[in-house]
C-alpha cells in the first residue's frame, strides 16, 4: 500500500485541501445543473436516453469518477443505437464517426510514410462504411417513426 502511495506521489503532485474543495464544488455545481436539466427535460418530453445520460453524468460528478457515465454511454449507444435503432444514440454515433473520419483523413494527407498512409486510408474507408451503415439504420428508424405518426399517409 505504501508503495502505491509512493509511486502516486512520484507521478503526481498531491492536491491541496483547497484544490480538493474547489474540485468538489465544481462537481456539485455541475451535478446540480444536470439535475435541473433533467427536471426541465422530463417536463418537456426530452428523449429518455438523453435524460438517462444526464443522470449518469450527475452521478459521476457526485462520485468524482467519470467511468460510470462513460460505461453507460457506451452501452446505450451500442444497445439503443445500433441494436434497437433509437434516433438520438444513432445520431451521436454518426457524428462521432464523422469527426474521427475527418481527423484520420487530415492525418493521412499529412503523412508521407507509405505503410502508415495505407493503414490510415483503410481506417478512413472503414469509417465511411460505418457512417453509411449507421445513416441507413437512422433513415430506416425515421421512416418507421413517420409511418407510426401518420398511418394513413
Amino acid at each position: 500500500m505504501a508503495e502505491i502511495e509512493t509511486q502516486a506521489a512520484e507521478n503526481e503532485t498531491p492536491m491541496t485541501d483547497a484544490q480538493v474543495y474547489k474540485e468538489y464544488m465544481k462537481n456539485v455545481r455541475a451535478s446540480e445543473e444536470l439535475q435541473c436539466e433533467i427536471m426541465v427535460g422530463a417536463r418537456e418530453g426530452e428523449d429518455v436516453c438523453v435524460l438517462l445520460m444526464k443522470a449518469c453524468r450527475a452521478i459521476s460528478n457526485m462520485t468524482g469518477s467519470s467511468v460510470f457515465a462513460d460505461q453507460v454511454e457506451r452501452s446505450l449507444r451500442a444497445v439503443y443505437g445500433e441494436a434497437l435503432g433509437v434516433e438520438h444514440p444513432l445520431e451521436q454515433q454518426i457524428q462521432e464517426a464523422k469527426e474521427r473520419l475527418e481527423k484520420i483523413q487530415q492525418a493521412e494527407m499529412e503523412t508521407e510514410e507509405g505503410d502508415l498512409r495505407e493503414a490510415m486510408h483503410n481506417s478512413a474507408r472503414s469509417h465511411e462504411l460505418r457512417i453509411k451503415r449507421l445513416q441507413k439504420k437512422l433513415d430506416d428508424t425515421l421512416k418507421k417513426e413517420q409511418k407510426k405518426a401518420n398511418p394513413f399517409g
